[in-house]
């Protein structure tokens, strides 16, 4: 059910998800779905649940190759580009979820932590390459995730070419911004 929900979001956005639509693609029954879910607000906390996990794994993957770059430049590239490509790809979920699900307090802290535990392998990545613990700087760190969430927030919410009328590819956003953060710290 799970993926029929997800397949209906991706092919006609937030109005195509009707618990009958996903009964009827899911091949299921009307008992099964409330058993399950109990109600549509249950199926959304699913799929958020799933897509966070997916998400999570994704990025934790991503980190665990960047840690074994040998500089500070490929680690960042190489988590930023698998960043960005995975926002790019999961665009519309990650939309639905901020924007359909922002006033559902546990979906939003649900959010929220994930949001720490990446900054928290932003954290991670840096401390790899520095010389010293104290040269990990979190004040400009913080101020870093903060920039990342923002440019994150351009891929879900607009076209790679409407902010500023130039097309923008992952790779090319995940090179300037790892040249910028290499600059900044």
């Amino acid at each position: 059910m799970l993926v029929a929900a997800e397949e209906l979001l991706r092919l006609g956005g937030a109005d195509a998800l009707t618990v009958e639509a996903v009964i009827e693609r899911a091949g299921t029954s009307t008992g099964s779905f409330y058993a399950r879910f109990g109600n549509r607000r249950g199926l959304f906390v699913a799929m958020h649940q799933r897509f966070l996990e997916t998400l999570d794994a994704t990025w934790r993957q991503a980190a665990n190759d960047a840690l074994v770059q040998s500089t500070l430049r490929d680690s960042l590239h190489l988590f930023l580009g698998v960043v960005f490509a995975a926002v790019r790809r999961h665009r519309d979920t990650l939309h639905f979820h901020m924007i359909q699900n922002a006033h559902d307090v546990d979906m939003r802290a649900q959010g929220n932590e994930f949001s720490r535990a990446a900054f928290a392998l932003i954290v991670e990545i840096v401390g790899t390459h520095a010389t010293r613990k104290s040269d990990v700087d979190l004040e400009k760190l913080d101020l870093v995730g903060r920039a990342l969430f923002g440019l994150l927030l351009e891929v879900v919410l607009f076209d790679s070419d409407e902010v500023n009328g130039r097309d923008v590819s992952d790779e090319q956003r995940a090179e300037r911004f790892t040249d910028m953060v290499l600059a900044y710290l």
